[in-house]
């Protein structure tokens, strides 16, 4: 960390506080989310990960295209801050109804939405996809698409690399942060302290979303201080090269047929389907045997966030070592290649580790024990490094870009790519689950699947290495 914080100079300090500030809040609320988001469909009231490819594919996958076109109707008038309040608000509306309103009544709510949508496939569980999908959009609209959008905009490749290394050390910090607030929060000596409600899982709501706002609220009035801090040009002069474009053209439309052009940005899409594929493969499957050990929604909420913790100590170690040191010593395909290469490694072994288990050749008394443990190493080191290696590689690789490329490609990247990937895993965890049966039936078939993904991205890398230089070159 030291030495990623030498390449921040002294007078920009105050401004790389900020940026950090602000990576740190959203990925603080985001941990929160998806341990919540986690609890409530998989360990509350009858539930399975074997919803979760259903709530992908139906319903975040759509949900983000529906975002991304009207993310791309708001840029075409308002500024990057007004975006950003707007979504915010949006969001924290939606956070703060969940378990005040929604959650309580959700008989009533579903007997609702069953008369206007149908039963189809998620049976009683409406409310539940509803808050998945939203949990999984918070950080694709408000750090994928506007935050890195915003700044890839407003910094040279050269302060660039300088400056995310370093900031890429907030998405650890939100994860350590999330994971004792998360734990306390769910703790049953918080339910016995203040006692909010009757039952302890209802209670854990109310806390959660307590910090929840606490954190957004905060996250909005740093990015309104990052937004006039940047915006004057004073400290970053925006680039002359970068020829701007007429936003009143920008459209999810437009940006589909400039992508389609451009095999340097479809390359970059398709690295990110296939982590995002390789990743929630086995994050699937983790979590429906996580349940076996932890039946209760609070204490499956509770361990998830212990996991959370600990996804931010290793991001931590990533952000303040390994990444500035690939990133000074090595080319950018060299930094892009690590990440497909522990993908293999550690989606190998617990997929194998399953099968065998299921196999009984597992030596010892508690073979769940073992697997939940190697299940929880491919859960933080996954997530670590798409953090900080991963996502580093993929900023560093837009902003050489034109104005015009810089936002298409963000849109339909940031916007859908992601979402794209994780609706890829879901067609096939579902058409597994039709052909082969549930999560457990599935483990052998799923693994091959997610270890070809994590081999694919090799040569996508090397085609954007090639493209990198010589874009920075030119």
């Amino acid at each position: 960390m030291i030495k990623g914080l030498l390449t921040v100079k002294r007078a920009e300090w105050w401004l790389f506080a900020i940026m950090f500030a602000v990576v740190a809040l959203i990925n603080i609320n985001f941990n929160i989310l998806r341990s919540m988001r986690n609890a409530l469909v998989v360990a509350d009231n009858g539930g399975s990960a074997s919803f979760i490819p259903y709530f992908e594919f139906f319903g975040t996958f759509p949900a983000s295209i529906l975002l991304t076109w009207g993310l791309s109707r708001l840029m075409r008038s308002y500024s990057f801050r007004s975006i950003f309040a707007i979504m915010m608000g949006f969001f924290l509306a939606f956070f703060l109804l969940f378990p005040y309103v929604i959650h309580p009544h959700k008989e009533a709510v579903q007997a609702l939405l069953e008369r206007n949508l149908g039963q189809g496939f998620f049976f009683n569980r409406w409310t539940d996809l509803i808050f998945y999908v939203m949990a999984e959009l918070w950080k694709v609209a408000l750090l994928s698409v506007l935050f890195w959008g915003f700044i890839n905009q407003r910094l040279s490749y050269d302060n660039a690399k300088r400056f995310y290394p370093p900031l890429m050390l907030g998405s650890s910090i939100g994860a350590i942060l999330a994971g004792p607030i998360t734990v306390l929060c769910t703790s049953e000596k918080s339910f016995q302290l203040l006692a909010f409600t009757t039952e302890r899982w209802q209670h854990s709501l109310y806390m959660l979303t307590i910090a929840l706002t606490i954190f957004g609220l905060l996250t909005l009035v740093a990015f309104n201080s990052l937004y006039k801090k940047l915006s004057t040009g004073e400290i970053f002069p925006i680039e002359d090269e970068k020829i701007p474009f007429k936003r009143r053209l920008l459209s999810l439309s437009s940006s589909l047929r400039f992508m389609a052009k451009s095999p340097y940005l479809l390359s970059i899409l398709f690295i990110v389907v296939a982590e995002y594929v390789s990743y929630a493969l086995g994050e699937l499957i983790f979590l429906e045997t996580l349940k076996q050990k932890f039946p209760l929604p609070s204490d499956y909420c509770k361990y998830l966030g212990n996991l959370t913790m600990w996804t931010g100590v290793l991001t931590a170690f990533s952000a303040i070592f390994l990444t500035p040191y690939l990133l000074q010593k090595y080319r950018w395909s060299y930094s892009a290649m690590l990440t497909p290469v522990l993908m293999v490694v550690m989606t190998c072994s617990f997929f194998a580790a399953v099968h065998f288990g299921k196999l009984g050749l597992i030596p010892g008394a508690s073979p769940l024990s073992f697997i939940v443990f190697l299940g929880s190493l491919h859960f933080c080191i996954g997530r670590s490094t798409k953090y900080t290696i991963f996502d580093t590689t993929k900023e560093l690789a837009f902003v050489p870009l034109s104005e015009e490329a810089q936002m298409k490609g963000k849109l339909v990247i940031d916007g859908i790519g992601s979402r794209f990937g994780r609706g890829t895993s879901s067609l096939i965890s579902i058409s597994l689950f039709y052909f082969v049966g549930g999560p457990s039936e599935s483990v052998l078939f799923a693994g091959i699947i997610a270890i070809t993904f994590a081999f694919f991205m090799v040569p996508a890398a090397r085609l954007v290495s090639r493209e990198f230089e010589t874009i920075k070159a030119s």
